[in-house]
């Protein structure tokens, strides 16, 4: 047996969080083999709805600070981080520390990190082992922003807990109003301006848009909606599965993504998809084959809304792989595929069948364990 510690931020909710939290307590329970004692660390508090069957520790209280730094420099232990390829503090911190068995492991705060840093981040990646990427396209970003050797990275996709029981409960018919949902942060990255833009161009259909989620748009989102009696803010949802099982269509309208677990929570849940053709939503999303991608053509100004969360320099080309700037979706093109899709249901149930097979085949958690459980073996020999 040997120890694995992790350190990752569980104060906030996102896609890396609900990944290591559905990770951490599947391969408790089914590593049968005994291989790993786990540590887990943190900075700042644990969410309420983060449920996790070991102690988190946090970094905030000395003893746990040293504990931690007694875990990087061992030649016996592995230390994975979440998120902190960014991290400045990490970097003085490993600059004076001898280290051996360091994973990072990306999921997206490179996007927002300044290209004019890069040698920081080149820096925390010469000291570490691995640099695992949620996707492809997050490797690209390393690779043709940072100038990150591709030899030092390894893909390992996010992977999902196909357990969990999901299914719509109402079908679509014609005499009802066609559902569609926003899941997700409300901030400028999410494009959830343009998809309340585009119900502006709906408001003669029988359409319904509901967002849930929150964040610092909130406010700005519903005076944007103000008038629109068909969109409706249900704000944060502790699970995501009762709110997709209640709708017909999933919009991403995402100016940036590295991943898109919403997609693979609506995946599960045979939801269609309907989402933006940037980074790592593709890897998901096979157009018109389990589900439909939107090219980004409409040039957006960083300062476009007043968000916490600022526009990336680049992103990647969903077609191409290549870097470009941000863009957002055409919100009047979205608008007539929203309704278009609306008298398709054969074709989205098509799409969401497609979907959920890949979902269920590749994206689950139970590869992704066994992956990450492989690269740890890998390691420590």
């Amino acid at each position: 047996m040997y120890q694995i510690s992790h350190f990752v931020g569980l104060s906030g909710i996102g896609g890396v969080q609900r990944n290591f939290v559905e990770y951490f307590n599947y391969q408790i329970k089914f590593d049968l083999e005994n291989k790993f004692s786990h540590k887990v660390y943190t900075l700042g508090g644990v969410d309420c709805q983060y449920k996790l069957p070991v102690e988190v520790h946090d970094i905030r209280k000395l003893k746990n600070f040293f504990s931690l730094i007694l875990d990087i420099i061992s030649r016996k232990k592995i230390v994975h981080f979440y998120n902190n390829l960014t991290s400045f503090k990490l970097a003085a911190l490993l600059f004076f520390l001898p280290v051996y068995n360091i994973i990072f492991h990306e999921r997206g705060a490179i996007w927002n990190f300044p290209r004019s840093r890069g040698m920081l981040l080149r820096f925390i990646a010469w000291k570490s082992r691995l640099i695992l990427t949620n996707s492809n396209a997050t490797k690209i970003m390393l690779e043709k922003k940072f100038n990150i050797s591709s030899k030092k990275m390894r893909v390992l996709h996010n992977g999902i807990d196909i357990s969990t029981k999901c299914t719509k409960k109402i079908k679509y018919n014609s005499s009802s109003s066609f559902r569609i949902g926003f899941l997700g942060r409300l901030d400028t990255p999410k494009g959830v301006h343009v998809l309340i833009e585009a119900m502006r161009h709906l408001v003669s259909e029988n359409i319904e848009l509901t967002i849930a989620g929150d964040g610092d748009l909130d406010d700005i989102l519903k005076k944007q909606a103000y008038g629109l009696n068909s969109v409706f803010f249900i704000g944060r949802i502790e699970e995501p599965y009762s709110f997709l099982s209640d709708i017909d269509l999933l919009v991403v309208p995402s100016i940036r993504e590295p991943l898109g677990n919403v997609c693979l929570e609506a995946g599960l849940c045979k939801v269609p998809v309907l989402a933006s053709n940037v980074d790592g939503i593709p890897e998901i999303i096979d157009n018109k084959i389990s589900g439909e991608l939107i090219d980004l053509t409409v040039e957006v100004a960083a300062d476009s809304l007043s968000s916490t969360i600022p526009l990336p320099e680049f992103v990647v080309d969903g077609t191409t792989n290549k870097l470009h700037a941000p863009k957002q979706i055409d919100s009047f093109l979205l608008a007539k595929k929203i309704l278009e899709l609306s008298f398709e249901y054969k074709k989205l149930d098509g799409y969401s069948d497609k979907l959920h097979d890949k979902v269920t085949t590749y994206f689950t958690i139970d590869r992704y364990a066994k992956e990450l459980h492989n690269i740890y073996d890998e390691l420590n020999v």
